[in-house]
C-alpha cells in the first residue's frame, strides 16, 4: 500500500514537473559571485535548486537519524542481554521451601 503510494505521489510530482517545463520555456540570466554567470533554462534552474535543497535537508538530518540508529542497536543489545538473563533464571533449579 505504501509503494502505490509513493508511485501516485512519485506519478503526480513529475507530471506537474514535465507541464512546468513545457508552460515555461523562457530562459533566465543568473549572476553569482566571483563573476560567476549562467544563462539557462528556468525549469532547468528549478530543478537543480530543489534538488541541492533536498540534499541539504538529507545532510541535516542525517546527524540526528545516526544518533537515533546507534541508541536503537544499543536498545536491542540490552534487550538480548536481559532475555538470555532471563533464560539463565529459568535454567537454574528451583529448591523446596522447609
Amino acid at each position: 500500500m505504501k509503494k502505490i503510494f509513493y508511485l501516485i505521489v512519485l506519478t503526480i510530482v513529475v507530471v506537474f514537473g514535465l507541464t512546468f517545463t513545457l508552460e515555461n520555456p523562457q530562459g533566465v540570466d543568473v549572476s553569482y559571485y566571483f563573476g560567476l554567470h549562467w544563462s539557462g533554462p528556468l525549469s532547468l534552474l528549478l530543478v537543480f535548486t530543489a534538488g541541492v535543497g533536498a540534499v541539504i535537508g538529507f545532510l541535516s538530518s542525517l546527524g540526528l537519524v545516526v544518533r537515533v540508529q546507534r541508541r536503537l542497536a544499543q536498545a536491542k543489545r540490552e534487550i538480548q542481554k536481559a532475555e538470555q538473563e532471563v533464560t539463565n533464571l529459568r535454567a537454574l533449579p528451583i529448591k523446596d521451601a522447609v
